[in-house]
C-alpha cells in the first residue's frame, strides 16, 4: 500500500474511536512524510553511527522510532532535540523490547552528537 494511503487509512480508523485534533494529524502526516522521503539519508546516518548493527539487522520497531526521531529533529524541527529524544525513548519502552530504550537512546545520542548537538538536557541534567 502507498504510504499516503496507509496513513489516511490509519487516520480514518483512529477517528472511529478517538477525537483527533486536526493539527496533530497534520503534524503526524508531515513527520511521516519526512521520514519516508528521507529514509535513505536517515539510514546512512544510522549506519555511520551504529557499531556492529547494520540497518538491515536492526529491530524494525526500533529502527522506525529512530527514523521518526531523526526526521522530527532534522527535517520537521517541530520540537527541541531533548523532547524528541525523550519521546523516542518512551515509544521504545511502549512498543519495543526490553532492550529497545537503551538501544534507541544510544543510537540517537550518537547521531545527535555527530551532528553537533553535544549538550543534551534530560530531566534537568546535561548529558554530554
Amino acid at each position: 500500500m502507498d504510504p499516503q494511503e496507509s496513513f489516511d487509512y490509519l487516520v480514518s480508523e483512529a477517528r472511529q474511536e478517538f477525537l483527533l485534533d486536526p493539527r496533530n494529524v497534520e503534524y503526524a502526516r508531515q513527520l511521516t512524510q519526512a521520514a519516508i522521503l528521507n529514509v535513505r539519508q536517515i539510514d546512512e546516518v544510522v549506519d555511520q553511527v551504529s557499531v556492529g548493527w547494520p540497518v538491515s539487522r536492526m529491530p524494525k520497531v526500533d529502527l522506525s522510532i529512530i527514523r521518526l526521531a531523526y526526521a522530527e529533529a532534522v527535517y520537521v524541527k517541530g520540537a527541541p532535540v531533548e523532547v524528541v529524544l525523550d519521546e523516542a525513548i518512551e515509544l521504545a519502552k511502549e512498543f519495543g523490547s526490553h532492550a529497545s530504550p537503551k538501544f534507541v537512546n544510544g543510537l540517537l545520542m550518537g547521531i545527535f552528537r555527530k551532528m553537533g548537538w553535544s549538550r543534551i538536557v534530560k530531566n534537568g541534567t546535561i548529558w554530554e
